[in-house]
Order: structure tokens, then sequence, then C-alpha cells
């Protein structure tokens, strides 16, 4: 791992923070069609990290996926395939770990921690034992996973009992007979969930549920009511916030097109809220504004993940020089116009409405979501690949430097 001393002088001849004016230049990497399309992995990561990283300019790594896996576990596994598919791996390795492992419910551990940690939550993701650990992690004490949250009251999904028997959930196929008896209810699981009484705070959507429709039907009986167990609807209390990590609708996965990601299952959400809505006879001029006061984006190319994001970038640097702040250069490497540029152009306008000196600069690779002739968003420039958007970045900065 390479030490990150601001102000140092490396052998290119780069000088990232002299701590008197020269400011901090700094990257941040997508990783999903920048280091791996699909399942496969770029040869030139690693040689592309390591450069940076002879340039002392600090870099972090920003997904707006993470698989529901804690930042220490996605960071070895993502280390591990940088390295081996690189064709000339050495040391010493550029820094791939948890301390520059943005994923995208990273920022939830400082923002929503505290407040849930001691409250009942409705944690939406798989694989379940990866998302329920990043929720024990999170000091999310009483996180209450879907799939639990259905086992326990098991006429939520009629389809869950018809698809473990085989047969059909349809009354003539399933194995219930005759009249409402004993026998009939000693077949039913333990009954009431102890914590049935005490409402949901939030619901956390941590990455893509396998089961949509289960996912789906929980989070609509919360939104309707935050102690679904016991009432349809409660109108005397707003709805519980929703807060979704990932907002891309689509995703470079193996298939030769993206695929459906969780912007998709948002917008499966507020279709079927809207709907349920409207069977509860609720005023339709009243929908909108309980879906914008519940829904709650997080993800690039969100104000709250930048923010995070350029948090976790000055932390790799030094202290502010006497006498305030300094020119910050930030560049954004990533594959979608509509998440990483995005972000770096709602980050410009911040930043600029804030009088501050900071600026983001867009490098948009062709080896993810994006295609030669689609809209670049205002990218400053676009690349090759991730070695291309490497060297970019160190012209960049050896003109500056000048």
């Amino acid at each position: 791992r390479p030490e990150l001393r601001p102000g140092s002088l490396s052998a290119s001849g780069l000088m990232t923070d002299n701590g008197s004016g020269s400011g901090l230049a700094a990257v941040a990497f997508d990783i999903d069609g920048v280091f791996k399309y699909g399942r496969e992995w770029s040869p030139d990561g690693y040689s592309a990290l390591q450069r940076l990283a002879a340039a002392n300019i600090p870099h972090v790594f920003v997904t707006n996926g993470g698989g529901g896996l804690t930042e220490k576990s996605y960071a070895s596994g993502f280390a591990a395939k940088v390295t081996g598919a690189a064709s000339n791996a050495s040391d010493p390795a550029p820094l791939m770990s948890d301390e520059n492992m943005i994923l995208s419910y990273s920022p939830w551990k400082r923002a929503l921690g505290a407040e849930l940690a001691n409250r009942r939550v409705l944690l939406v993701g798989d694989p379940y034992d990866k998302v329920t650990q990043v929720a024990e992690s999170y000091g999310l004490r009483r996180a209450v996973h879907y799939q639990d949250y259905a086992r326990r009251h098991s006429t939520l999904n009629p389809f869950r009992q018809a698809k473990e028997d085989g047969g059909s959930h349809t009354a003539v196929d399933n194995k219930t007979t005759g009249a409402m008896g004993s026998a009939q209810r000693s077949q039913q699981p333990p009954a009431a969930d102890a914590d049935d009484t005490d409402p949901f705070a939030a619901v956390l959507v941590m990455c893509d549920p396998f089961e949509w429709f289960e996912a789906l039907q929980c989070i609509v009986d919360i939104l309707c009511s935050p102690t679904p167990a016991i009432s349809e609807y409660d109108p005397s209390v707003p709805p519980v916030p929703v807060h979704f990590s990932n907002p891309d609708v689509l995703w470079k996965a193996q298939h030769p097109y993206p695929r459906f990601g969780q912007g998709a299952f948002k917008i499966a959400l507020k279709a079927l809220y809207h709907t349920r809505l409207r069977s509860l006879r609720v005023p339709e001029e009243t929908h909108d504004e309980m879906v914008a006061s519940s829904f709650r984006q997080w993800g690039k190319p969100t104000e709250a993940t930048f923010r995070f994001l350029e948090e976790r970038l000055r932390a790799f640097a030094s202290a502010p020089a006497a006498g305030g702040a300094r020119a910050e250069r930030f560049y954004m490497v990533g594959d979608n116009p509509a998440s990483d540029i995005e972000g770096v152009r709602r980050a410009n306008i911040f930043h600029k409405a804030k009088g501050n000196d900071t600026a983001w600069k867009g490098v948009l690779v062709k080896t993810g979501v994006y295609k030669d002739g689609d809209e670049t968003n205002g990218a400053t420039t676009v690349v090759a690949g991730v070695a291309e958007a490497v060297d970019w970045i160190l012209a960049c900065e050896r003109e500056h430097a000048k």
C-alpha cells in the first residue's frame, strides 16, 4: 500500500498539495463498467492505479452497487480481482481497502446508524446473510429482513407457500382442505411477531432483492401503515421513510445489453403505492406529496453521496493551509452519464453556488453503459478505458503544475 503523503513530490513531478496554494487533486472511480465489464475484469486497472499512486494523487472507489457486502469484504474481493486480471501485478500495491471503498449504502452508517440503532426497520436486499451482516455492522440492532417478515406473516405473500409446496396459490390446488378448524390452525406458523405493535421507523433498500413481489408487498404495506400486521391503513401518521441506496435504472451486467437495477425497483414501488392508495380511496391530490415525503434517494448522483465522497477524498489529504480553504480538483471516472457525470454536473453547481474553490471534471469511459454516439451529459472528456482515463488525469495535473 503506498503512503499517501500530501505535499510529497513524486517521480512524475506532480505535487498534489504543498500546503501553500497548489491545492488538492483526487480521483473517484466507479467500478462497474470501469474496472469490470459484467464478469470480465480490465487488465489495465492495476497499472492505472499504480501510476496514480506514484503521482501521489489520492483515490477512492465509489459504486452504486455493493451486493450487500461490507466495505471490507467488497474491497478484499475487488483487490483480488483487479490484481488477478493484471499482467504485471507487483508491489507496492495501490490502495484498495475498506478505507477508500464507498458502496451505495456506505453513507448510512454515519447518517442513519445512530438514529435507527434501536428502532425497527425493514431491510430489503439480498443475499440475506450478507445484507443482515452489513446492517449489524452499522449498528442497526432491530433490522428485520423482508423475507423474515414474510415468513413470520405467512399470509402476506400468497405465492410463497405455493412455491415451497410446488403447487398453485389458487384455493382449488393448495393443501388446505375442509373448514377452518384445528387441523388447519395447527399448520399455521407461530403467530404474531412480538414486535407487531412496534411501528417500523424506516425501510432500507440496501440492494436489489431477489424476490421483487415479496419485497414490494412488504414495503407498500408498511407505507400504508407502520404497523401493517395490525392495520391496513393509518392516516394519522405520515408514511415511513424509504431509503434507496442506488438510483440506477440500468446497469452493465454480463448480458450484452444493460439490465434493470434498483432504480427500476423504485419505479415499480412508486407505481404500486399510488395504485394501493387509490384502492384505499386516499385523495389523489395527496399522493405525490406522500411519495415525496417518504422516498429518499442515496447513491450517485445525489448530493448526499457526493458530499460524503468529497469528505472521504479530503481525509486522504492534509488539513487546509492556514488562512482558509484550498483549491480542490476532483475527477470522476465513470461509465454512466446519468449517474457518474450527472453527479459531477450537480456537484459543480453546488460548489459554484457556495462560492467554493472546488471543481469536478467528468471522465467518461466507453467500457460500460456509455457507447459512442450517446449523450455525454457534459463530460469533460471521453476516453477508451481506465488506462486512458488515468493518463488524461495525469496530463491535466502536469499542466496544472507548470
